[in-house]
């Protein structure tokens, strides 16, 4: 049985498969029934309003935000629109022209000569995978928390805290175990990246994600211990409105700024030595919801 015929046609076991194993004392363990929990309570909501009221014609917002919460809730529209790819027949191709639009004709990936190559073989798509925060910022930050940080009370709370930045949580990630090919998407509706960082008042959510992307995890359940950094993609997804209209976001800002002046990125990963930044600029790419429904007409059905 489909958990929910518009926004979220599949099943729950389906859905289930999409969640990445997490290690735990030493042995991987799933999550995926913390992460259902949080489907199932909002298609409850948004079933049982729409059978008590038929009608929700100039109903207060106050009155169904709270219901209608699945109809701008970022985990479904990115689960639904990503599944119907990934689970399609026509899986390779549909990616393939989608990463063609977000990144030009050809991988900016050494070692890999086409996007079939990419999606092709051993292909997975995980929802809200925990990808640690690298050593190298950690270690940074700890030295520079002055610099980064001048609220008194947070300074002082370090005493001594191991981690000054927990782990990113990616909200999907392709990862092709075959050959290390990955891609960490950020997906967005009405919301803006995340700035309010506790330790760091600097860092932003694009240059946090591109950071983990940039840094291996070896120590991972499998397949994520797979990807390989350098065959690493950042995506950004959002709606056409604010791509079209990137100044009323703080991520259209800061994307294109680190596509335009590479030397930005470099700036804002100021931790990190060994980095082209060049090379890293051209794998930031950006799509639309509406790109993937032009891609395939079952994605995003609630795009008027």
């Amino acid at each position: 049985m489909i958990l929910h015929k518009r926004y979220l046609p599949f099943s729950e076991d389906q859905l289930r498969s999409h969640f990445a194993h997490v290690k735990k004392n030493g042995r991987c363990i799933g999550t995926a029934d913390k992460h259902i929990k949080h489907y199932k309570r909002s298609i409850e909501n948004y079933n049982e309003y729409t059978e008590r009221t038929p009608n929700r014609n100039k109903k207060p917002i106050s009155e169904l935000k709270k219901p209608f919460q699945i109809e701008k809730d970022e985990k479904f529209w990115t689960a639904s629109c990503l599944m119907t790819v990934f689970h399609g027949k026509k899986r390779v191709e549909q990616f393939v022209a989608l990463f063609k639009k977000a990144y030009g004709p050809l991988p900016p990936i050494p070692g890999i000569e086409s996007w079939e190559e990419c999606f092709e073989g051993d292909l997975h798509l995980f929802f809200e995978t925990n990808l640690p925060s690298p050593a190298s910022y950690k270690n940074w930050l700890r030295r520079n928390l002055k610099d980064r940080q001048f609220i008194p009370y947070i300074v002082e709370s370090d005493n001594g805290r191991k981690n000054l930045e927990g782990p990113t949580n990616v909200d999907a990630l392709l990862i092709n175990a075959s050959n290390g090919f990955a891609v960490l998407i950020e997906a967005k509706i009405l919301s803006d990246i995340s700035y309010q960082i506790t330790y760091d008042v600097m860092r932003n959510q694009i240059a946090r994600n591109v950071d983990v992307m940039l840094e291996a995890n070896p120590n991972l359940c499998p397949p994520l211990d797979d990807r390989d950094p350098e065959k690493s993609l950042f995506l950004l997804l959002t709606p056409r409105l604010f791509k079209d209209n990137p100044s009323s976001r703080l991520y259209g800002y800061k994307f294109n700024e680190y596509k335009s002046v590479p030397a930005s990125l470099g700036k804002d990963l100021s931790h990190r030595t060994d980095k082209n930044l060049e090379i890293i600029s051209k794998r930031l790419g950006w799509l639309t919801w509406e790109d993937f429904h032009g891609a395939n007409k079952n994605c995003c059905k609630w795009l008027k």
